[in-house]
């Protein structure tokens, strides 16, 4: 048997092994409610690009065992950072409320408005501390009102959720619904300061 040969036998070796093997990609799927035909309120709100904390900012799935270390599943991605991700999602339910003239993205709409919502994600990890594990997503909001130039008001939302699995599987079906509870309890922040 020659090197040549012994080389693709290892190499095809290794692609039965999955070694080389693409990542698996998710992203956040939440139900989509429908927007209101006609919208009631009087002013226009614009949802900032979230931020993400040092070390959160990845398409990584992170995980950790003690608190301290963060680390990420193997072949398992989102299919974008988590805080870009979540930006559409946050225009659509601010929008599903028809509480506003008009929601509109910072990405794609930098326009002066009323009121600008600022967000960050300081914490979307699983946590192998309990039996299950959870999935634990704390996001600092802010909403402003550019017109009188002040914070209307802070919150920060701590989300905790079970995992169905210890894989990065279980931890995603974990993160989706944690998402959908924070939408919802977004909407009812920022609807509340109106």
């Amino acid at each position: 048997m020659s090197l040549q040969q012994f080389n693709l036998i290892i190499l095809l070796s290794l692609f039965s092994l999955n070694i080389f093997a693409a990542p698996k990609i998710f992203l956040f799927n939440v139900p989509l409610k429908s927007i209101p035909a006609k919208m009631q309120g009087n002013k226009m709100l614009l949802v900032s690009i979230p931020k993400a904390a040092p070390g959160f900012d990845t398409s990584a799935l992170i995980y950790t065992n003690d608190g301290y270390e963060i680390k990420q599943h193997d072949d398992v991605q989102w299919v974008d950072t988590p805080a870009r991700m979540l930006l559409p999602l946050l225009v659509h339910y601010l929008e599903t409320s028809g509480k506003f003239k008009a929601v509109l993205s910072a990405a794609t709409a930098p326009i002066a408005c009323e009121l600008r919502l600022d967000t960050e994600i300081l914490r979307l990890q699983q946590e192998f501390f309990t039996e299950p594990s959870q999935v634990r997503l704390v996001l600092r909001a802010q909403l402003f009102d550019m017109t009188s130039r002040q914070v209307k008001a802070t919150q920060v939302f701590e989300i905790i959720e079970n995992a169905v699995s210890k894989d990065a599987e279980g931890s995603i079906f974990a993160t989706n619904e944690a998402i959908g509870i924070l939408l919802n309890k977004m909407v009812k922040f920022v609807v509340n300061q109106l």
